[in-house]
């Protein structure tokens, strides 16, 4: 019916047309010769967008940060051997994140299998657990059978992309040379033009996806949760990672911790903390790891909801007494330490909708308690406000931090850096009312990537999107800004320099180990990020002060595209200004008990 070329290039138009129709819109391509009959089939139709990656592993993190954002899977196109390879640590944090992505790999033919051919390797289950569905493609052919079986393993690659578990799926195409694109004008043509046409099969699922929509709560479910809520005297509701961005979501959580006079406490990330509405707490990191803070401000019963908390004081009162919790979360276990009461598995929004709207009784609850845990973290913060203003206009990583904070956009996009710029966020910004959409890559917590997920973020998200990282990270993924520097913007990457991955030396290797060992976890550099970022065309601003640092933000904001704000601070000022923090607060605390 048709010549080779046709068979593949008609086959390829079939399948980029089934990801489209099964809601895809976004697509990163990285170059390649094998996989040039999708590649050209993609960029041929109108209803997807396609970014150029001249690297995978940065155009992996490109995709996981658009799908993170728009909650619609992204498609990956690369070619055989390395290329899909390199997708590997992007595929890792959409599992363990949750986040629907596609990776469609081009590979060689059978024949060039188990023969020593040029770029050739297994590419059958590449990822293993990691996806939530593999499928081969096969090679391309022109009978009816074989294209609708293409076409539905297409709708069941994206329907397992975006299920009630989200995450990432993979798809391997064996094609044949000549891999140029050379279209049907006969029967073969018809046919799938007419197979095009025909709608897709629809896809029902018992749960919903969409984060906007109420999932139905069983009563009995409720019910255990408010016998909990009655009969706890200190309840709190802590909210760790999670992403819940609709208001009546946040509406209901305010609601909540009224009705059940328990407070909420919020990182970051929650999405819950820089909610007005919700009037919560973020000292309790900073609280719970000092001695005086536990004691005064210990729940007895915790709601925890989304993934396990970032904090290591909640680690160290955790590990000092035993304390009731639930945890709810979509779809994960969400308990690392597995003392957890119960593990409920529920869209987080609809839970809060239908707990708040439940009866509670607060007559077992001991007013003194939330008093005390207000009265911390105004301690809390008004010792940081001291400890900065200390500081003057001397640039410290607290100082930056908070800086950052302060000159956002509202609303805008904020990504987190993982190591010290996830934990710094909890340390010196207070919750503000301020309306921002933020993301962070703690799926493995990797330092791979993330500037790569900025700039995707940015792609989708409309107006500012920030990335507050640190040197090394920023270095790690330096070829990102090929990605970055195409930005609408602004896009502002904030780069803590400090010289170095200074998380290190708070860990007991810095206290306990060889003098000579630190270096190799720390890696010192003096790279010149001004240099590196001219030279794949992002603006840079660098400040050694913090008058130079808010100056550089304004500039940045009022700019378009993407600008690198480099703060340069000195290599010991996170830890000592931390541990002064520490201290200070042990003080205060303490002397409020006394």
């Amino acid at each position: 019916m048709g010549t080779a070329a046709e068979r593949q290039t008609e086959w390829a138009r079939l399948v980029i047309d089934s990801f489209v129709r099964a809601g895809v819109v976004d697509a990163v391509v990285s170059p390649g010769s094998r996989s040039t009959p999708f590649v050209v089939a993609a960029l041929q139709h109108e209803g997807l967008r396609c970014t150029s990656a001249l690297d995978e592993r940065s155009g992996g993190y490109y995709a996981l940060g658009q799908a993170r954002s728009s909650l619609r899977p992204s498609l990956l196109l690369c070619t055989s051997g390395s290329a899909a390879a390199n997708y590997f640590p992007a595929v890792m944090e959409a599992s363990e994140a949750g986040v629907p992505l596609i990776v469609l790999s081009a590979d060689r033919p059978p024949e060039l299998h188990r023969c020593g051919a040029n770029q050739t390797t297994h590419q059958s289950e590449l990822y293993g657990p990691h996806v939530r569905f593999f499928a081969n493609l096969g090679e391309p052919r022109e009978d009816l059978p074989s294209l609708r079986a293409a076409r539905r393993l297409v709708v069941q690659a994206v329907n397992e992309a975006s299920g009630v578990r989200p995450g990432p799926v993979h798809l391997n195409a064996q094609a044949r040379k000549p891999l140029e694109p050379k279209p049907s004008h006969g029967e073969l043509r018809e046919r799938v033009d007419a197979l095009i046409a025909e709608p897709l099969t629809a896809v029902h699922r018992a749960r919903p996806v969409a984060p906007t929509l109420l999932e139905p709560v069983p009563p009995l479910l409720i019910d255990a949760l408010v016998e909990a809520f009655d009969a706890a005297a200190r309840p709190v509701i802590l909210c760790g990672p999670a992403d819940v961005r609709n208001a009546m979501f946040v509406d209901a959580l305010a609601t909540l911790s009224e009705r059940a006079q328990a407070p909420v406490l919020a990182e970051t990330t929650s999405q819950f903390r820089c909610w007005s509405q919700t009037r919560a707490l973020g000292a309790f990191d900073t609280i719970w790891r000092t001695e005086a803070g536990r004691a005064a401000c210990q729940p007895d019963f915790v709601l925890q909801l989304g993934a396990a908390p970032i904090s290591k004081g909640w680690e160290t009162l955790c590990a000092a007494t035993s304390i009731r919790r639930i945890v709810v979360h979509p779809w994960e276990w969400a308990d690392p330490s597995s003392d957890a009461e119960a593990i409920v598995q529920a869209d987080i929004g609809s839970l809060l909708v239908a707990l708040g709207g439940a009866e509670l009784r607060t007559d077992a609850r001991d007013p003194s308690f939330a008093e005390a845990l207000v009265r911390a973290e105004s301690i809390t913060w008004a010792t940081v406000d001291q400890l900065l203003d200390e500081a003057a206009d001397a640039l410290t990583e607290g100082g930056a931090v908070r800086a950052t904070f302060e000159a956002l956009p509202d609303p805008s996009a904020l990504m987190l850096g993982n190591s010290l710029p996830i934990r710094h966020a909890e340390t010196w910004v207070a919750p503000s009312s301020k309306l921002l959409l933020v993301h962070s890559q703690r799926g493995v917590s990797g330092i791979d990537g993330v500037v790569s997920g900025a700039a995707g973020t940015a792609s989708i998200v409309d107006g500012p999107t920030t990335l507050l990282i640190g040197d090394v990270s920023f270095l790690h993924d330096l070829n990102a800004l090929q990605l970055a520097s195409s930005a609408d913007g602004p896009l502002v990457l904030v780069v803590i320099n400090n010289g170095g991955g200074r998380i290190f030396e708070q860990l007991p290797i810095a206290r306990d180990g060889d003098a000579t060992w630190l270096p190799f976890f720390t890696t010192p550099h003096d790279v010149d990020l001004g240099s590196a970022s001219a030279a794949f065309g992002c603006d840079h601003r660098r400040a050694a002060t913090l008058p130079e640092l808010r100056a550089a933000l304004d500039e940045a904001y009022r700019s378009e595209g993407c600008t690198v704000v480099e703060a340069v601070v000195p290599p010991q000022s996170s830890l000592e200004q931390h541990r002064e923090l520490l201290r200070r607060v042990e003080r205060e605390l303490g002397s409020e008990g006394a």
